[in-house]
């Protein structure tokens, strides 16, 4: 991980973290005075209009500022927070600097090797914190790896344990490329293997190792189909799961629909 992704890693974790905390999108908004709801509104169909091919998030937080969800956090709601953050000038200061980090990186300019390592070790330590909250209110959490997020090429994005993309949206053709960037985190810190699924056919398509990876489908004739679950799973080299030996700890689903060549008859009914 290189200091970019230790800066968009920081941002996901405040935005996991004012969910657990506050709780749905009214929540959280009724907790500040300062994040308005209309300008969050704007941003997204602004994104839409910018990017009408990718499935968007809908979520209103993920259109947030850094420096919004640091006065929710520091300011705004920190008695609510500082059971999963620990002391406030602490945390300030963590803030403070990662969002001092966070211009120069974002526009492709080096950090100088201290600073990139403590970018790396605040966004080290506040994925910790949050892992840490997160065993406290979610009881089997304490035990098992648990998916943070996977999304894939077209902006569709899953969350576990055990979450759901929805219905099919994305039509494919045969030798289209599908990638997923995931992301999970394991309370005991064990390596996490990686299995993409195709769970119609009952067969792998990729494989990866490590907390953050990115997998690949080539669609093929064989996955021709209208409805195509496709279902990343993570497993733990522990001895027990939380869900079998071959389902592994947690998994999310994806469904896509997989268009036969042109011409070709359609299958009866």
């Amino acid at each position: 991980m290189d200091s970019y992704d230790a800066i968009q890693l920081i941002e996901r974790d405040l935005r996991t973290l004012v969910r657990l905390v506050l709780g749905p999108e009214d929540a959280w908004l009724a907790a500040s005075n300062r994040i308005e709801r209309a300008k969050l509104d704007e941003k997204r169909e602004d994104e839409r209009r910018k990017r009408p091919a990718a499935a968007l998030n809908e979520d209103l937080l993920e259109y947030t500022e850094f420096t919004q969800l640091q006065n929710l956090i520091l300011d705004e709601a920190w008695p609510k927070f500082q059971p999963a953050l620990g002391t406030r000038n602490h945390i300030s200061t963590y803030l403070s600097k990662a969002s001092g980090f966070r211009n120069p990186t974002m526009h492709s300019r080096a950090l100088l090797p201290f600073e990139e390592h403590l970018v790396l070790g605040i966004s080290g330590e506040l994925r910790n914190r949050v892992a840490l909250y997160r065993r406290e209110i979610e009881g089997e959490s304490m035990f098992w790896p648990v998916i943070e997020e996977v999304t894939d090429s077209f902006g569709n994005s899953a969350v576990g344990p055990s979450g759901d993309a929805g219905s099919a949206t994305v039509r494919l053709e045969v030798g289209d490329t599908v990638t997923f960037d995931c992301r999970a985190y394991d309370p005991e810190n064990r390596e996490l293997t990686w299995r993409l699924h195709q769970n119609a056919r009952g067969v792998d398509l990729d494989t990866a190792i490590g907390e953050s990876v990115r997998l690949t489908w080539i669609v093929t004739a064989e996955d021709i189909a209208e409805s195509v679950p496709i279902v990343p799973i993570i497993k733990s080299t522990g001895p027990y799961h939380r869900v079998s030996a071959h389902w592994g700890d947690d998994h999310v689903m994806f469904h896509y629909s997989v268009n036969p060549p042109r011409g070709a008859a359609t299958p009866a009914v």
